[in-house]
């Protein structure tokens, strides 16, 4: 997944969250559990939250990701727009992946048509920017660490 939407909150109910949307998401976390389920004594979520999949398009195409994230704006505007005021939501925003190019300069252009959607539903948005690991062309994604 190359674009997610974020919801999370300290204190956030998230199974009453997910009890009022028909999103699936993606990954869910509690406060005070383990931020790996790999490392049980490892350290704790301080916040709760979910992650619902927005695009699956690839880190290197960012126009298909914002193209996208306007779709899932338009057809899923009620749920967003309960999300966002759900009590105790803290942070409620939409995190592009890109993969950085081996160009000197890099940029990414958010179009009027996006902004006007993100902003039409009180999102934030975050451009999460990965280096490129050359020979995982083939793969969709960035390489992380451990992986």
């Amino acid at each position: 997944m190359s674009c997610i939407l974020r919801v999370s909150g300290e204190f956030l109910d998230t199974c009453a969250l997910l009890g009022g949307v028909h999103l699936e998401p993606e990954r869910i976390w509690q406060r005070g559990e383990p931020r790996l389920k790999s490392r049980p004594d490892g350290r704790l979520n301080d916040s709760s939250g979910a992650t619902f999949v927005v695009s699956d398009a690839d880190f290197r195409d960012f126009d298909a990701q914002i193209t996208d994230a306007i779709g899932f704006i338009n057809i899923h505007r009620c749920c967003l727009e309960f999300m966002r005021d759900f009590p105790a939501v803290e942070w409620f925003a939409l995190d592009f992946g890109i993969e950085l190019g081996d160009a000197a300069i890099h940029s990414d252009i958010l179009t009027p048509e996006f902004l006007l959607a993100a902003s039409s539903v009180g999102v934030a948005v975050e451009l999460s920017h990965y280096p490129h690991h050359p020979g995982q062309a083939e793969a969709g994604s960035p390489k992380f660490a451990g992986d």
